[in-house]
């Protein structure tokens, strides 16, 4: 049961972390140049299509990475598996606290009408630098895992 729960953790925090990687080089970048409107637009087309899939990726990979460290062989896989999951843990908090308000108020605002205080109220530069440490923390989940299993190798 071991290999098969490492495999959905390996899969499950790869997704998520190659997913980041891709929005913070490509997504992000294309984003923050775009017009209002494009802006606005791009963010009604993505989220339907993200939302309801990676917290269902991430919550996976917290409860597979809790599982796994109670069920690893050795005490240094659990200590990496741990740590894993607390960053894992630390994805979802700025995704709940900080990235979903932002995506929300995006989602409340008209594409056809830029409000007059858009360049005060613009969240780019924030979800961005949001999106960074979740890609970090995500990509530091994967490397803690993936030493896990070479521990056990």
């Amino acid at each position: 049961m071991f290999p098969a729960l490492i495999t959905v953790l390996l899969v499950c925090t790869g997704v998520a972390a190659g997913d980041m990687f891709c929005t913070a080089v490509g997504l992000a970048p294309l984003m923050r140049v775009q017009s209002y409107r494009e802006y606005v637009s791009t963010v009604r087309f993505l989220q339907p299509r993200y939302d309801p899939a990676m917290p269902v990726i991430n919550s996976t990979a917290l409860l597979a990475g809790a599982v796994a460290c109670v069920w690893a062989p050795s005490a240094l896989a659990r200590g990496l598996l741990a740590g894993a999951a607390v960053l894992v843990v630390s994805v979802i908090a700025v995704s709940v606290a900080k990235a979903v308000p932002i995506n929300r108020f995006v989602l409340g605002l008209d594409p056809q009408a830029e409000p007059a205080d858009w360049p005060a109220v613009d969240p780019r530069a924030a979800w961005r630098c949001w999106h960074l440490v979740r890609t970090a923390a995500m990509t530091g989940a994967l490397a803690l895992d993936a030493g896990a299993v070479a521990s056990l190798l």
